[in-house]
């Protein structure tokens, strides 16, 4: 008996250009992304004419791909991280009352998810400078000027609803 045939489905000539613009971003998971972008372009010819599928394409690829990148990038902390830290603000003192350490239980929870949602540079950056680090040396290990570390501390205090530090710090 002759073994069943398997039929494939021809792929559009663009698709090995798609696979390139997703590797760009996301080596890894390129030809998932296009498949993505497939789904999403099928799903949209259902409510609208597509005029240039290739363009199109390429441009849902492009997204996806920095989407997953920047996912990938996403660190998320634990309460234990900060707290080994001994973070000045947000440290719990050695003999607390209860509802001090629960508040600051709660304020550092807070802060770990906000933290989560930055990027891994922008957040070791403020632990960085919130464990005494000053803006000089965090900008040599980092190999970035000095007003960049500023703007990443910035964005970290604003996202905490903290005080920004003053610009002569930097």
């Amino acid at each position: 008996m002759p073994a069943a045939r398997i039929h494939r489905i021809p792929r559009p000539p663009w698709y090995s250009r798609l696979v390139k613009i997703g590797m760009r971003f996301s080596p890894d998971d390129a030809e998932d992304v296009v498949q993505d972008a497939y789904v999403r372009l099928l799903e949209y010819r259902q409510i609208r004419e597509v005029r240039d599928e290739a363009s199109f394409l390429s441009r849902i690829v492009a997204n996806l791909a920095i989407n997953h990148y920047r996912r990938q990038r996403m660190v998320t902390y634990s309460l234990e991280g900060f707290m080994a830290l001994g973070l000045n603000d947000w440290s719990i003192e050695v003999t607390p009352e209860p509802e001090r350490v629960l508040t600051a239980r709660e304020r550092l929870d807070a802060a770990a998810k906000i933290l989560s949602h930055t990027s891994r540079r922008t957040c070791a950056i403020f632990l960085a400078h919130r464990a005494g680090f000053g803006y000089k040396e965090i900008a040599a290990d980092f190999g970035i000027s000095r007003r960049t570390v500023y703007k990443h501390i910035a964005r970290a205090t604003l996202l905490l609803g903290l005080r920004p530090p003053p610009d002569s710090r930097f």
